[in-house]
């Protein structure tokens, strides 16, 4: 689900707040080194076993579950979220693939957080800081024109600019 309409009404029914205008889908910040060294032990598992197909197959499940490793070393489900932007709050909601939203995670005031946005290629990373608990979160979003979740994402960069 990358339809933004979709994707704000369901931030919409989860939260409650009717005032959200900017919804899309953002995966936890890459830790690169650690990507790099996920990515080697997989792409060595997945040649051994089937080639250069299986190199970039493991390659790419050695991404996944490092991502999925930090995310749950932070308390949540998956490496993905739905960040959703209303008039007085940012939301944050789990997001599975070919699922969905299902749940809250916290809903912060806008004005209790600075935010900043740095350009990274065709990805957006954004750092979202608490000014009262010191609390950080650093997300990637995608800018990309071939890609399902960039007008939502690109929503969502706009709001918070």
């Amino acid at each position: 689900m990358s339809n933004i309409e979709q994707l704000i009404a369901s931030a919409k029914t989860l939260s409650g707040d009717e005032s959200i205008g900017a919804a899309g889908i953002f995966a936890f910040k890459d830790k690169y080194l650690k990507l790099v060294g996920w990515g080697i032990v997989g792409g060595m598992t997945g040649g051994a076993i089937a080639g250069v197909a299986g190199d970039a197959v493991g390659s790419a499940g050695a991404m996944h579950a490092q991502r999925s490793h930090e995310a749950q070393k932070q308390g949540y489900d998956g490496y993905r979220v739905l960040v959703a932007v209303g008039d007085s709050h940012i939301h944050l909601f789990d997001w599975v693939t070919n699922q969905g939203a299902s749940k809250l995670y916290y809903s912060i005031e806008r004005k209790s957080v600075e935010v900043s946005i740095k350009k990274f290629g065709l990805s957006r990373h954004l750092y979202f800081k608490n000014s009262t608990s010191g609390e950080t979160l650093a997300l990637q979003g995608n800018v990309s024109p071939i890609s399902s979740v960039s007008n939502g994402d690109k929503t969502v960069i706009k709001a918070l600019q």
